[in-house]
């Protein structure tokens, strides 16, 4: 265990960049220190109707993530390991394997962007079957990611699995073993927990403590044999150095996808449209500045100060006409287009409130300035 206790030591630099980041927005925040305090109440609101997600758990953290914990429970050799694992991958299961009708996760990247909550190693003590679902009782053993703050060991949780998946219920899902060690990717779900990518990867730690993934990609494959230390190094070097995906995982996705953001001022209520039976609206609006080009194959086109037309599909916009707005700008070089989740209002004393209430871009950064926001643009390079 002396490679994996070395491995904890090197997570020392991500706190340190953790700590930087948050005396650069602490230095970023407004001279009035009274609209700060009601920015700061506006968002704990918001956490409360955003709850059971991983952005709600975050709005309100300002501050570095806690020490690694120590080594969990051991086995009596002094290692943890698992059950002897069949080295079967899952598209070989009965069903129609990888399939177009879902998102397939590919890369370890892949669960960060689909609102990973936590990675964890942990042992199943129980299971217990419906008619279509598998309920799991696990043990934590070791946090791979997001350790809640204050919690208490052991940590035992109850996760789902569905017998089948993918939109036409046909891919046989490879069950949790009771007494197995997995390293599982967990999302939550309105206070529920499920596990993620299930029908593309599994990882199972077997009785000498290697790991499996029964899954073809390469990127999941590629740790087959090798000690479960291993991906679990590889899961905090995807977050270490990273403050903006450790404290703000929505916005750090969107970031990912290279969408060019701007501050903009919109100029009229705008005229009612229909696109092959969409209805849309487009609005006049003014680009005062532009915090960040798109930097994506999608998201090329370069964004100038000045005015142009944005169009908002399928729903009325809370756009409106005078106010400022802080929005990820999605479209081409012919048209431009608004998404209310991707968007947050400027108030008059500079801080921001996103549009929506159920997922949004901003939703971890209420309260925050655009000042504040252009630190982590720096940050993010």
């Amino acid at each position: 265990m002396n490679r994996y206790k070395k491995m904890r030591n090197q997570m020392v630099p991500s706190e340190a960049a953790q700590i930087e980041l948050r005396d650069k927005i602490e230095a970023a925040r407004p001279v009035n220190h009274r609209a700060w305090g009601r920015a700061l109440a506006l968002a704990a609101s918001l956490a409360l109707v955003i709850g059971g997600t991983l952005g709600a758990m975050k709005l309100l953290s300002r501050t570095p993530p806690i020490a690694p914990p120590p080594p969990g429970p051991m086995q009596g050799s002094g290692e943890i390991t698992g059950l002897p694992v069949k080295r079967a991958l899952l598209s070989d299961m009965p069903g129609d394997g990888v399939m177009a009708d879902r998102a397939l996760i590919a890369t370890l990247q892949d669960f960060f962007d689909y609102e990973l909550h936590s990675f964890v190693l942990a042992r199943v003590t129980n299971t217990q079957a419906t008619k279509e679902t598998q309920q799991a009782t696990i043990e934590i053993l070791e946090w791979a990611y997001n350790q809640p703050v204050g919690a208490q060991e052991p940590v035992t949780l109850t996760l789902t699995q569905y017998l089948r998946g993918g939109c036409m219920l046909e891919e046989q899902t490879n069950l949790l073993r009771r007494g197995g060690v997995y390293l599982l990717p967990l999302a939550r779900h309105e206070g529920e927990y499920y596990l993620m990518g299930d029908l593309d990867v599994l990882f199972e730690v077997d009785e000498q403590g290697k790991i499996y993934s029964h899954s073809s990609f390469e990127d999941f494959a590629a740790y087959d044999g090798k000690p479960w230390q291993d991906l679990m190094e590889a899961i905090q070097n995807i977050v270490r150095d990273n403050p903006l995906l450790v404290q703000y995982p929505r916005f750090s996705k969107v970031l990912r996808e290279g969408v060019p953001l701007a501050e903009i001022t919109v100029l009229d209520a705008g005229t009612k449209g229909d696109a092959g039976g969409s209805p849309y609206l487009s609005q006049r609006v003014r680009a005062e500045r532009v915090l960040r080009q798109g930097t994506g194959k999608s998201y090329h086109v370069k964004l100038s100060e000045g005015p142009f037309t944005l169009n908002t599909f399928g729903h009325e916009p809370q756009a409106q006409p005078g106010e400022r707005y802080l929005v990820f700008i999605y479209g081409n070089e012919h048209e431009y287009s608004f998404e209310q989740n991707r968007a947050a209002r400027i108030n008059a004393d500079g801080t921001i409130a996103p549009l929506t209430e159920d997922w949004n871009a901003f939703s971890e950064l209420a309260g925050m300035t655009v000042e504040q926001v252009l630190v982590l643009l720096e940050k993010a390079g």
